[in-house]
């Protein structure tokens, strides 16, 4: 993804939009309203790889305590990211942008929408380039 967003994103070639997908019970969904906090301090990215990282070092659970104390590894105020946390105001927002990916058909992440096109899973780099390089010379076209 970091790729993507230095090649494509970045530098306004396209637009990225991430729809959360909280298909994994609770924890899924509290990771989620995790990075929305980690967004108000413009963080969403850092905290969102943080996350990751973490899961495939050491599969740790995703209590709140988890989640504050990856927050103060990228060095966020956690006192605001824990009352955002503790809040709950953007669990709608999860709840609603789960449904809506599923209501698109996906049952598992990572998937990805590239003008209409479905690509399902992690894929390399090379694929996500082809894609978007192709859909960018039809569009100019």
């Amino acid at each position: 993804m970091s790729r993507i967003r230095e090649e494509y994103v970045e530098t306004g070639k396209v637009k990225f939009v991430y729809k959360h997908f909280a298909i994994l019970g609770s924890e899924s969904s509290r990771a989620a309203e995790a990075s929305e906090c980690a967004a108000e301090q413009d963080a969403f990215w850092a905290f969102h790889d943080r996350v990751f990282a973490d899961q495939a070092e050491t599969h740790s659970t995703l209590s709140q305590e988890k989640l504050v104390s990856l927050a103060g590894e990228i060095e966020l105020d956690t006192s605001a990211f824990q009352e955002c946390l503790s809040s709950g105001r953007y669990s709608l927002q999860i709840s609603k942008e789960s449904q809506t990916v599923q209501a698109l058909g996906l049952r598992g992440t990572p998937g990805f929408l590239i003008n209409g096109l479905f690509v399902n899973g992690a894929q390399p780099f090379d694929v996500f380039q082809e894609i978007i390089d192709e859909k960018l010379a039809a569009e100019t076209n």
